[in-house]
């Protein structure tokens, strides 16, 4: 069951969002009191809560926090968040097998942690929503997968019949944190909300092997990656990878390939009629620029 926003907050997200439509180069500065209110975090958890999810890393569970008092558990993250002594806890990862066989990173955050993660993306997905491109369909309000192939049909309906099918190797574990953080603060301004971001890109990842044995990575030395299974890890590789799609509409490459991208997180395809191999050559070099590892050939359909 979807969860319905509380009217103060939809409110407020509504006016961050025409406020960022309406001014593409204006930045925001006062915004980490909002994560911090009492209604924001109370709605985060009830998010995080309609998640599920399994304990990280402390075992601590939604049936624990609520047996011991949901309200005082809330206002005691509230004091860390305000006090600025608030710290992530390590990431737990896991590996889950992949349909091809192989196996994707997993990482499983506390419950504490998802819930101000949660918080945080409440106050600045509508900021960066009217930022991403209109090409884009992965983690989106309103916008799945389907609505990516419905896309991608109609293209090819329209005659784009020429293929390029992209994939980023390891996406989400090589964003360069340099690049991720300016990319952030061309709208975000407000250094509290600029820390907390940087606290959980560095969090430690603890790993168990099967005979128990604690391996820890990540951690303050860590400069790549934004953990797959953080809440805010989709919402910022979107960000990251807006980079790519804005640079192609600047470069007028719809008209100069004659083509259209279609994006869904870490996937992409290109949609040309009969200049793919110039369109692929471009991205390659692009992508080189950016330090990605781009996977891609052409076909035609």
């Amino acid at each position: 069951m979807r969860l319905a926003t509380p009217e103060k907050i939809r409110n407020f997200q509504r006016k961050l969002y025409v406020k960022a439509k309406a001014e593409p180069a204006f930045r925001f500065y006062v915004l980490y009191d909002k994560i911090c209110r009492k209604d924001t975090l109370f709605h985060a958890y009830r998010l995080a809560r309609a998640n599920a999810g399994v304990p990280g890393v402390d075992g601590v569970s939604f049936v624990q926090i609520e047996d011991e008092g949901l309200e005082a558990w809330l206002a005691g993250l509230r004091e860390e968040l305000f006090s600025k002594t608030y710290r992530p806890d390590p990431v737990r990862r896991v590996m889950i097998p992949k349909p091809d066989g192989g196996e994707r990173p997993l990482g499983i955050p506390t419950i504490r942690d998802r819930v101000v993660q949660t918080a945080a993306k409440l106050v600045l997905e509508p900021i960066f929503e009217a930022d991403l491109e209109d090409n884009t369909y992965g983690y989106r309000p309103a916008r799945g997968a389907v609505d990516a192939v419905r896309q991608v049909h109609q293209h090819i309906c329209q005659g784009y019949t020429d293929v390029v099918d992209a994939d980023l190797s390891g996406y989400f574990d090589s964003i360069p944190h340099d690049d991720l953080i300016k990319s952030v603060a061309c709208r975000i301004v407000d250094r509290q909300v600029l820390r907390l971001i940087k606290l959980w890109l560095k969090a430690p990842v603890e790993e168990r092997d099967g005979d128990g044995t604690r391996r820890m990575g990540g951690g303050k030395g860590n400069t790549r990656g934004t953990p797959q299974g953080g809440v805010v890890s989709p919402l910022l590789a979107n960000i990251y990878m807006n980079r790519f799609l804005k640079h192609w509409r600047l470069s007028e490459c719809s008209d100069a390939f004659r083509a259209h991208v279609v994006a869904y997180a870490d996937d992409f395809v290109i949609l040309s009629r009969n200049h793919a191999r110039e369109a692929l050559a471009w991205t390659t070099a692009v992508m080189t620029r950016l330090g990605r590892d781009c996977q891609n050939h052409c076909v035609r359909v």
